[in-house]
């Protein structure tokens, strides 16, 4: 079984007694409600998701991280994780003692052990993370909305969290490929419904592993794209038609989109090297958003960072060739633009939202079906992107 990244899988979820102490140890003192996102990244820290991370940055792991893409100790990390929070709660706050974790729905539910409280350079924090300080782009407008003020340390949540019933904590994942005889297991990422070029590549991958852990990131994502459960539901459908019994894990990552482009790709791909991966696809223009990365950036960053331990599959434009008869991709079908139809997931989107059902060269009927048939398949400004349950 392939290493977590930093050698070592990380808990910091505590049993009853060790809970029942750090209650008392904090008693009445200070607490931080977090938002979906700070709470996905809590369950995430604590379940070894983020391994070696065991908590929000402190200021030198934050700053070596946005400027350098690695923690203070060498090892590559490419996106901040940090806990924003308002000059009044940061008054509250001493580095030494311990403040109380509570989940958007208000329930204690861990505790921070506050190292440091630091203010933080967004704009130039931006400009390295993004490569833009544009507003329009989604990501950059996110982080220049956070608080002013970011709390570094470890963390301790008391109990087993999980995003939903689909959150295939990282060591369950590993203990799952173990027991289907794994020894090689492709990671995919995906903020969408299927379509054919996905499966395709999908199956493409399928051909080099084992196995194949199918996981949509499910979290705060930008108006107009998928929600949480038109995509697991897409999947379902699409798993249970199109794929051999025994050979998908169907999980999730709940964390928030970054639209981080090409440091998002090695973000995603760690995540999957910790769920026990020993491959990731990356495809085109990889968590990207407009026109902000190089269409193949996500793919030529591996080259430019240290090995980070798990074998990255690039994967060109996929599409269906009339006179291929099937689907294909640009590295191999040798016929013109007009003989293909390339399953844009903008399109597809436009179409649905027009009560139209895609071709099925482009998704399959199946998937299609159930999509039209969501209420609320899109993240609008009211219909929310999904839920903790």
């Amino acid at each position: 079984m392939i290493e977590p990244h930093g050698g070592r899988l990380v808990d910091k979820v505590v049993g009853d007694k060790y809970a029942d102490q750090l209650r008392n140890e904090v008693g009445s003192g200070p607490r931080i409600d977090l938002s979906v996102s700070q709470y996905q990244d809590a369950i995430n820290i604590a379940t070894g998701r983020f391994s070696p991370i065991d908590g929000y940055l402190t200021q030198n792991d934050f700053l070596k991280v946005v400027h350098d893409m690695t923690l203070e100790n060498g090892v590559t990390w490419p996106l901040p994780i940090t806990l924003d929070v308002d000059s009044t709660v940061a008054e509250d706050l001493t580095p030494g003692e311990k403040a109380l974790l509570r989940s958007p729905a208000e329930e204690p539910i861990g505790v921070i052990a506050v190292e440091e409280v630091y203010k933080h350079n967004k704009d130039d924090t931006v400009e390295y993370v993004f490569g833009t300080a544009d507003q329009d782009h989604p990501g950059v407008a996110n982080y220049l909305n956070q608080e002013d003020f970011l709390v570094g340390g470890p963390i301790y949540l008391f109990d087993e969290h999980r995003y939903n019933s689909r959150d295939l904590l990282p060591a369950e994942s590993r203990v799952l490929f173990s027991h289907r005889d794994w020894e090689t297991v492709a990671g995919f990422q995906t903020r969408n419904a299927p379509h054919r070029a996905h499966e395709y590549i999908q199956k493409s991958a399928l051909e080099q592993a084992d196995g194949l852990l199918i996981q949509p990131k499910l979290g705060d994502k930008k108006v107009d794209d998928y929600r949480d459960d038109t995509i697991l539901g897409a999947y379902e459908t699409l798993i249970e038609e199109y794929y051999r019994e025994g050979m998908v894990a169907l999980s999730v990552f709940p964390s928030q989109m970054r639209y981080a482009g090409p440091r998002e790709a090695i973000f995603d791909a760690i995540v999957r090297k910790n769920q026990g991966c020993t491959h990731f696809v990356v495809g085109r223009d990889h968590a990207g958003v407009g026109d902000y990365y190089h269409e193949f950036g996500a793919q030529r960053i591996f080259d430019d960072i240290a090995d980070i331990g798990i074998e990255p599959l690039f994967y060109d434009y996929a599409f269906y060739c009339h006179s291929c008869d099937g689907m294909t991709s640009e590295k191999i079908c040798p016929h013109t633009s007009e003989e293909q139809v390339h399953p844009s997931g903008s399109r597809i989107r436009s179409l649905i939202g027009e009560g139209e059902q895609p071709s099925t060269k482009m998704m399959r009927p199946e998937v299609a079906s159930y999509v039209m048939n969501v209420d609320e398949p899109f993240v609008t400004e009211d219909a929310p992107v999904g839920g903790v349950q």
